[in-house]
């Protein structure tokens, strides 16, 4: 059906959530997120707007210390063009200021977001379902967590989203064009956050799997599944190239600190932190996760006489590290020793301690959902998730008796989990997910709701299956 300029129902329903999204998006990132106190009202937390603001001024990707392979390049050469084309890219600016052009593209991100997931929540159990995933997608508080800061977050609630849907079309109607989409969705995913690295080559074997078992395993399928590792392949190439001219032919990944983050990981998953005995953050010096971790590394770095450096920003917003970093030795140089020197005791760990190994791994598995800053903070999150992952599984299983295909998005949710797990996992890693889990949540409440709703109103309610839902 179409209107009498022939534009479609659904054309018009679409616009409209993403306009929903983003305007409570835009209210929570500058009303709401100024003048909670429940959270730090920090921006710039974690360097992106740093990294943003060096490659708008010029300097290139650095932390102001030449070259860097500490973070992926999306989002900070995103925010850089938005700086840019705004004029934000100065100094002197407060950073409320200075990184507006990039919390308003994190508030359309959003939207985006919103818009997938209402498109995704259409596909696996129709549009009644869709219009409730996305109402109450913007709801849910870890989904709008960072929208207010300068933080790769928002960004990748849109590209797990975007993974769900793509991967899903790709299996249930694979084509070349379906398949360079989740191709070039896995990549650049991977250069916002390279923990998604790993995910095609598990996705997509679990694909040719369903096929087979489908009988649908054919040309077509095969040359889709093609199209997505080639695609995904040659995306990576610049930023691998990149990295390996920064470090001689050093490092050939996306990013550096895999190891470091993989060894923080037993600091994380100690009784105290997972039991909730002791906060996990903002107490006083010794007493949260952070500064145990820090010493943790100091320790192990300075037999080979490496300092552990912390980063942090001075007075005028430039990156600095506490101690100095040596004159006239790049930042990525530093980076490479010291993956060096934790990659070997990663490796200890894994071959010679396997069962410590295993435990981290359970641990972090369920720590991933709820462990933030206290343990009243951690208590509420967990809550929230418990929730919402309650009512994903019951949506889920809904799909599977109805024989929707909801496996691929169970397969992004469940990997991100497990990846975490095996490095480092708490709740502000899980944050990104709440999106796409909202798709199967909204399926589950459905399911819950109709038949109480034909109680109420007999006559007045649809099935499911019904045109009209």
């Amino acid at each position: 059906m179409t209107d009498a300029a022939g534009r479609s129902p659904r054309s018009w329903l679409g616009a409209v959530v993403f306009l929903y999204g983003t305007v409570l998006a835009a209210f929570v990132a500058f009303v709401l997120y100024r003048r909670q106190g429940l959270v730090e009202g920090t921006i710039d937390l974690n360097g992106f707007g740093v990294l943003s603001r060096s490659i708008a001024q010029g300097d290139g990707f650095s932390l102001g210390h030449g070259p860097t392979i500490r973070r992926a390049p999306l989002y900070p050469y995103f925010g850089a063009a938005l700086m840019r084309a705004f004029g934000s890219g100065t100094q002197g600016l407060p950073d409320s200021v200075l990184f507006r052009p990039l919390l308003l593209a994190n508030c359309v991100i959003f939207g985006l977001t919103t818009l997938v997931v209402w498109r995704l929540a259409r596909e696996l159990f129709g549009p009644r379902a869709a219009l409730l995933a996305a109402a109450m997608c913007p709801f849910v508080p870890q989904s709008l967590r960072y929208v207010g800061m300068t933080e790769v977050e928002t960004l990748m609630g849109l590209f797990t989203a975007l993974m769900a849907l793509t991967g899903f079309w790709l299996v249930v109607r694979p084509s070349i064009g379906r398949g360079i989409a989740f191709g070039a969705t896995i990549a650049a995913a991977t250069l916002s956050k390279p923990i998604v690295l790993l995910f095609p080559f598990l996705f997509l074997p679990l694909a040719i799997g369903y096929w087979w078992r489908e009988r649908v395993l054919n040309r077509n399928a095969v040359i889709a599944a093609a199209s997505a590792l080639v695609c995904f392949g040659l995306l990576l190439v610049p930023w691998t190239v990149r990295n390996i001219i920064v470090t001689n032919g050093q490092f050939k990944s996306i990013s550096s600190n895999g190891p470091g983050e993989f060894l923080r990981g037993y600091v994380n998953a100690q009784p105290k932190y997972f039991l909730l005995r002791q906060d996990f953050g903002g107490g006083g010096p010794g007493e949260k996760w952070d500064p145990e971790a820090n010493d943790y590394e100091e320790k192990l770095l300075k037999p080979y006489g490496m300092p552990f450096y912390r980063s942090g920003k001075d007075s005028a917003g430039n990156a600095v590290t506490f101690p100095p970093q040596p004159p006239g030795v790049p930042g990525a140089q530093l980076e490479l020793e010291k993956d060096r020197i934790e990659s070997a005791e990663m490796k200890r760990r894994i071959l010679q301690e396997p069962g410590g190994f295993l435990y981290k791994f359970t641990v972090q598995l369920a720590s991933f959902w709820y462990i933030v800053e206290t343990r009243k903070k951690s208590l509420m999150v967990g809550a929230v998730a418990l929730v919402v992952l309650s009512l994903a599984g019951f949506g889920a299983w809904r799909a599977h008796l109805k024989q929707a295909t909801v496996w691929p998005v169970l397969a992004v949710i469940a990997y991100f989990n497990a990846i975490y797990a095996a490095f480092l996992a708490f709740a502000r890693y899980s944050m990104p997910l709440f999106p796409t889990l909202t798709v199967l949540a909204a399926g589950g409440l459905l399911s819950i709701l109709e038949p109480l709703l034909r109680r109420w109103l007999p006559g007045k309610v649809p099935p499911t299956d019904s045109p009209l839902a």
